[in-house]
């Protein structure tokens, strides 16, 4: 099987996120906030579910990106007061999901003390997920996904439950700003990796291969990508946080948020399904009914896929400065950018066939 049990867990809990982003924009106010928290600890219990199934099981963990998961996930880092992480993990996740499920079901399920109580345990869940980004990047200098992904969820739950302190609120309207630079720099990250990655391809493919090398090149672009589609992501929730009434009627917000997760997703189709295989994919060869190599068949997606993923960062950039128009004009407009980008990488991929 070319697609792993793991990698579909991967997956799922992208489109999860996704999900759970239109809470809070059909119902801006808290309800669809606490629902949206609640979807991302569902996506939290599902990693500390995975990792403790691996360890008790004494199973290999499995990095869709390649990674060392297991160097992580068994160092001495992997305990905190002699209580493995992933047991933390499963209750602090469980426990934020079933508070914050109850109060979109009963909005006074909490008192404002155990709001507060709640409020400050995000706050140091979140203070300690960059401990343990800090650890895995300075101390271990190795990476795991599933224990990445867990921080940024985590994050994402600190971030959102500001939603209900007004202080929080004044806080971040104050820092404005800040905020607008963490923007473009994500922006100015991404859009220069995604093009100096369409640049280094086309002058790879030269010779119909790509090498070791090649790969791990485009490789290295793709982590400066994903570096900024996080910062540009993080600006986008915080800015949603700020003043939600207004951005959940913002077209343009919308549909920007919309292209930079298409986008996020179709690059992680490239990252974790076709990385792997840049260097067995035959470019330019015949399909194997014709007599080619039987991964021929994964250069139309492949083409395919990343021009989603191009054509949405550029789409999601141009947006921005586009007049005020209204959703469906907006939505028409993704559509036929997406439509043409597709339609001209696989030309383009047809002609190389010829050469």
């Amino acid at each position: 099987m070319l697609i792993q049990p793991s990698i579909l867990l991967y997956f799922f809990l992208i489109i999860l996120v996704v999900s759970g982003f239109i809470f809070p924009v059909i119902s801006p106010e808290a309800s669809g906030f606490y629902a949206f928290i609640a979807v991302m600890a569902l996506g939290g219990l599902a990693i500390a579910s995975y990792i403790y199934y691996v360890k008790r099981n004494g199973r290999e963990l499995i990095c869709p990106l390649g990674s060392d998961c297991n160097a992580v996930i068994s160092s001495r880092y992997s305990k905190f007061l002699g209580i493995p992480l992933e047991y933390g993990g499963l209750a602090y996740y469980a426990l934020i999901f079933v508070m914050y499920l109850c109060l979109v079901i009963v909005p006074g399920f909490l008192s404002g003390r155990a709001l507060l109580g709640l409020s400050l345990l995000t706050s140091a869940a979140f203070l300690f997920s960059l401990y343990l980004l800090f650890v895995q990047a300075f101390i271990l200098r190795q990476w795991c996904i599933w224990c990445i992904m867990s921080a940024l969820l985590s994050i994402m739950i600190f971030i959102v439950s500001l939603s209900g302190a007004p202080y929080a609120i004044s806080l971040l309207s104050g820092a404005d700003k800040a905020i607008d630079f963490v923007h473009t720099l994500g922006f100015g990250l991404g859009l220069g990796s995604v093009s100096a990655s369409l640049f280094l391809f086309l002058r790879f493919l030269r010779d119909s291969k790509l090498t070791d090398e090649e790969a791990r090149t485009l490789k290295g672009t793709s982590e400066i990508i994903w570096l900024g589609l996080v910062l540009v992501l993080v600006s986008q929730f915080l800015s949603f946080v700020i003043d939600p009434a207004a951005l959940s009627e913002s077209s343009v917000f919308l549909v920007q948020t919309a292209s930079l997760f298409i986008s996020g997703i179709s690059g992680a189709a490239l990252l974790i399904i076709f990385g792997p295989l840049l260097t067995i994919i035959p470019f330019g060869e015949d399909e194997p009914s014709l007599g080619g190599s039987p991964f021929s068949v994964l250069e139309k997606p492949f083409f395919a896929t990343a021009s989603i993923a191009l054509s949405s960062w550029y789409f999601a950039f141009a947006v921005e400065y586009a007049p005020n128009l209204n959703l469906p004009t907006l939505v028409f407009s993704y559509a036929v950018v997406l439509l043409l980008s597709v339609s001209l990488s696989l030309v383009w991929e047809k002609r190389l066939e010829k050469q």
